[in-house]
């Protein structure tokens, strides 16, 4: 039975992939924060030689864009340098590599939607590590690879999700009057659940390459409060807002929306569907789920 390593299997996305794997098929290595620490780069090469994994699956990251704006020192270890040393831990392993980036790799003024041929531009630290760790292992990793990039993240249910969908349902719950939401910055969104689909497909077919998946659509947060409310039979009031209302350390791109132009060739592979579907789903399910 091959091994299959995978990093970062307790945060919001992992949760969702530790469900999907398939435990018959693969046997699963999957070692804690105090065992994989993103801290200490030079440590993980080691880790990995010595459990020689035919597949690495790469979710482990400082996703706190903010904090990382703070400190690049944090984005440089945890998420450019760490995956230097699994790429090259992998490429030494002749493992397949799945890593999972990210849309905020762009940033632009001109464009509103971007595909897997754009170039990336980066505006904050967040975004360049992750897109350090995508040249490293283009670079320097396995000659298998395949590298997603999602957007926003959405997903993990009441235990987990801490994020914007999230605190606007639990503003909604506790019988806010009104929501502000920023309505001059734009994305797209990833529901986890149906990224741990794919990523199971994808650890089963072993394509290479970058694919873009989320669900279709570019929209602001405004959009999702609005949509969110409309669910929820909200009666209270959704305001737009500009981003400056809601003053950050790291700079947001004005659009980091993403489309795939690659994902309809990968036959089999699951999809998303459009962003009101997947958000009202995930919506649904959270709020059925119960607390506690």
């Amino acid at each position: 039975m091959d091994k299959l390593l995978i990093t970062g299997s307790t945060g919001m996305l992992g949760g969702y992939v530790m469900s999907e794997v398939d435990r018959n098929k693969w046997s699963i290595i999957a070692p804690t924060r105090s065992m994989f620490n993103l801290d200490e780069p030079s440590l993980l090469y080691d880790y990995i030689i010595a459990n020689n994994p035919q597949i690495i699956l790469h979710m482990a990251a400082e996703t706190d864009v903010d904090q990382c704006e703070i400190d690049p020192h944090i984005a440089a270890r945890r998420n450019a340098l760490s995956t230097q040393e699994i790429a090259r831990a992998a490429r030494k392993c002749g493992a397949y590599l799945l890593y999972i980036s990210t849309s905020n790799i762009f940033s632009s003024s001109e464009r509103l939607i971007f595909n897997e041929l754009d170039v990336p531009s980066p505006c904050n630290y967040y975004g360049k590590s992750k897109f350090f760790g995508e040249k490293v292992i283009e670079n320097s990793g396995p000659s298998d690879y395949l590298i997603i990039r999602a957007g926003w993240m959405i997903g993990g249910g009441r235990q987990k999700d801490h994020k914007f969908v999230g605190r606007i349902i639990k503003a909604i719950d506790n019988n806010a009057e009104e929501i502000r939401a920023v309505n001059d910055r734009i994305g797209s969104i990833t529901y986890a659940h149906l990224l741990s689909k794919f990523i199971r497909w994808a650890l089963d077919n072993k394509p290479t390459g970058i694919i873009h998946y989320s669900s279709t659509g570019a929209i602001s947060r405004y959009e999702i409060a609005v949509e969110i409310a409309r669910i929820l039979n909200f009666n209270g009031r959704v305001i737009p807002v500009s981003s400056p209302i809601f003053p950050l350390p790291a700079p947001r791109p004005l659009s980091d929306a993403i489309e795939t132009i690659y994902l309809s060739v990968m036959n089999g592979a699951p999809i998303s569907g459009s962003w009101r579907e997947d958000l009202e789903t995930y919506v649904r399910t959270f709020i059925n789920t119960p607390s506690g």
